[in-house]
């Protein structure tokens, strides 16, 4: 398992040393006001996680328990199904969208995150670590060229011509690495009604998790200043990158703990891991406290406000690195409960936003999505143990 974890840690350390280089540029051309616009733009497309990641993550867990020997691309065919109403949602947020930055951006989405899903089942963590550098790459390089060739400031233009090239870039790696002999395109209708209702609970659950990335920045920019926008995305690109390790973590349990999970074991590896979890935990969050400081007191001093706001979001980050390792509700299929607790994170973040924001301003904001990740991450990890040590007891 950290064989794996580290083949894609690896990766990653490369796609984030990229995307911070992509952020500093950014930064650098585009005011406080303008990369608050331009943050908020990027985290409302990739809203479009809500209508193919919940399908991912079903299928990940049907392709590993039944042991399915092809991977079948038909099952995303209702993800392509909710795409307009996915263009409704978007522009109801942000009044006229441009169609095109929609279209290329909905298409680099599904085919890196189809194409990962794919790798990620076939165990084929390299190329899946390709995937996203190249990703990354392709936006940075085409950031720089946009910047410093085309000499434009206007960042709508700048996300059109990031994934144009992105686009065309996930279309080249999806010819190179798929393997026509492991695929299929079996458009039955029953194999998606099962997947879909067997996993019901599963699929709204996933459909929830990428709102939370979204709810706070809405409503400060619906009741705070531009410039609020523009810090408090700031403080969500520092909270990011103290989230670097939960991809390759992820990715990597995922698959593993349905392992455990076949073999009962789950108590086992409670007692053996939590300990060196919890150091590895502590270990990350002071180190991001650190960079989180020293950027904003020597680097970006206009983002400085930003600090104590991007500490309680890193307060979130350090509950999901403690308890992700131990929340095995996907790997026993107790979706009910992880939708519960996904819902009640989603109310919760609602209206501490909606009545506090305005009076208390970014804290607020901040604090609704450490409590969110508290409740589902921490809420996960409780009735994991709970539930599992029940049956164990049982048997």
């Amino acid at each position: 398992m950290f064989k794996n974890i580290a083949k894609i840690f690896t990766s990653h350390i490369i796609v984030k040393s990229l995307g911070l280089a992509n952020i500093a540029l950014v930064l650098l051309f585009l005011s406080v006001k303008d990369f608050g616009e331009y943050s908020y733009l990027y985290l409302l497309l990739n809203l479009v996680a809500i209508i193919i990641d919940p399908f991912l993550s079903a299928y990940l867990v049907d392709s590993k328990v039944f042991d399915y020997k092809k991977y079948n691309f038909a099952v995303f065919f209702l993800s392509l199904i909710l795409i307009p109403f996915f263009f409704l949602l978007v522009n109801f947020f942000y009044k006229n969208l441009h169609f095109y930055l929609f279209i290329c951006f909905s298409a680099t989405y599904f085919i890196s995150a189809i194409l990962k899903s794919y790798l990620n089942i076939k165990e084929r963590y390299y190329q899946y670590g390709i995937v996203d550098i190249v990703r990354q790459l392709s936006l940075f390089c085409s950031t720089v060229f946009f910047f410093y060739v085309i000499t434009s400031n206007n960042y709508i233009e700048l996300l059109e011509f990031n994934f144009v090239v992105s686009l065309v870039a996930m279309v080249i790696l999806a010819i190179l690495f798929v393997k026509k002999e492991e695929i299929e395109f079996n458009l039955n209708f029953q194999i998606l009604k099962k997947l879909t209702f067997q996993s019901k609970f599963l699929i709204f659950y996933s459909a929830l998790i990428p709102l939370l990335s979204f709810i706070d920045s809405y409503f400060v920019d619906a009741f705070l200043t531009e410039e609020d926008l523009g810090i408090y995305s700031f403080s969500l690109k520092i909270y990011n990158i103290s989230l670097m390790l939960v991809v390759p973590i992820f990715t990597v349990l995922n698959i593993k703990q349905i392992e455990i999970a076949k073999e009962n074991n789950y108590l086992l590896f409670v007692q053996k891991s939590f300990r060196k979890v919890l150091l590895f935990s502590s270990v990350i969050f002071l180190a991001t406290l650190v960079f989180n400081w020293f950027v904003t007191n020597y680097v970006y001093l206009e983002y400085k406000s930003s600090f104590w706001n991007t500490n309680i979001l890193m307060l979130g980050s350090f509950i999901t690195y403690v308890t992700l390792p131990f929340s095995f509700l996907i790997a026993y299929r107790k979706y009910k409960h992880l939708f519960s607790l996904g819902f009640l994170a989603i109310l919760c973040n609602i209206i501490i936003n909606y009545f506090f924001i305005e009076k208390y301003g970014m804290l607020v904001a901040a604090f609704s999505t450490f409590l969110s990740q508290l409740i589902i991450n921490l809420g996960a990890a409780i009735i994991s143990f709970l539930v599992l040590r029940n049956n164990k007891d049982e048997n």
